[in-house]
């Protein structure tokens, strides 16, 4: 009898751990949906976004853009501008961003495009009736940051690696939070919410494969934006050359004016801007050097700096600036 109970021992203690085996493994399947479930800290989800877009080696998607503004000057009032946009990138540096306004509003461009089929980088501006070669990408895709309302490099600077990872706007946000999930056409997205200095930005990002979604904007200015620009002859030299163009006199002269009417205009606006960009279709085409290059409209000239304002041009526009203060 003793030697039987001295048998039966390792039994019992292999049922006995058998036992707690399968009480971890429960506890485990249990647990494990719940801690996934959890959102993820802004900081990873950051992170993750950025890893996503550079992993990939093409992008494509057409989208629009909606932007409402609300002039406390004219009592409140509000005016809206749509434009639609098709972006197209592939590694290393090669893309072509074409936006288009539905109502041109002042004196921006119907159609606007920035692109480089792998060999030189390009602008064409229709209101300007001529296209350009720009010195760098990072350049050209930054150049048209506020024109674009974005559409150039939200998307852009994550993708190419000649946007420096610490430089992103993403990367750069104040107080990120992840605020919940929502739906777009039928995609869950996280909505990550935070600042870039002084504009309110929140990013809708797939919950499925961290694609960017949708970008919403929010800058309020009641009682007027402070502008940070620099307007000395060194700054105008530097930003000149940055852009391949010689400082000249009468350049360096046009760009401190220049500077100073846009400061001057800014300083007097009261208002209230929200910018939202809708990427819908996205894709990750095959894409050929051919797919990325544009063809200027017949008759368009390639000119040095199709932006440089001439002197009547800028006495035109304090004019305007005086007409305002008025």
């Amino acid at each position: 009898m003793v030697r039987l109970k001295t048998d039966q021992t390792p039994i019992v203690k292999f049922r006995t751990w058998w036992n707690v085996g399968i009480a971890l493994i429960l506890l485990h399947a249990v647990c494990l949906p719940v801690a996934w479930a959890e959102e993820p800290t802004p900081e990873i989800l950051i992170k993750q976004v950025i890893n996503t877009y550079r992993s990939l080696e093409t992008y494509r998607v057409t989208g629009h853009t909606d932007t409402e503004i609300t002039d406390f000057h004219q009592g409140g009032k509000v005016s809206h501008l749509t434009h639609r946009f098709t972006i197209l990138l592939k590694k290393p540096n090669a893309y072509q961003i074409i936006w288009e306004d539905d109502v041109p509003p002042y004196s921006r461009a119907n159609q606007i495009v920035a692109w480089n089929a792998g060999t030189q980088a390009y602008a064409y501006s229709q209101s300007a009736e001529g296209y350009m070669k720009v010195h760098t990408d990072l350049l050209n895709l930054k150049s048209h940051y506020g024109i674009s309302t974005r559409t150039t490099s939200v998307i852009s600077e994550l993708f190419f690696a000649f946007f420096p990872e610490k430089d992103l706007r993403i990367s750069r946000l104040n107080h990120p939070a992840v605020k919940g999930r929502e739906e777009i056409e039928g995609d869950e997205c996280y909505v990550l919410e935070g600042r870039d200095r002084n504009i309110e930005v929140t990013y809708w990002i797939s919950v499925g494969n961290f694609f960017i979604r949708r970008v919403s904007l929010f800058i309020h200015h009641p009682n007027g934006p402070e502008p940070d620009f620099v307007n000395t002859e060194e700054e105008a030299k530097a930003s000149l050359r940055a852009h391949g163009w010689e400082p000249t006199r009468e350049r360096i002269e046009n760009f401190i004016q220049t500077v100073e009417i846009a400061t001057n205009i800014m300083k007097k606006q009261r208002s209230q801007l929200i910018t939202t960009h809708h990427f819908t279709d996205i894709s990750l085409p095959t894409v050929t050097d051919k797919d990325l290059e544009f063809t200027v409209p017949e008759g368009i000239t390639l000119k040095e700096n199709m932006y440089e304002l001439s002197q009547s041009a800028l006495d035109d526009l304090e004019d305007s600036q005086d007409a305002m203060e008025k």
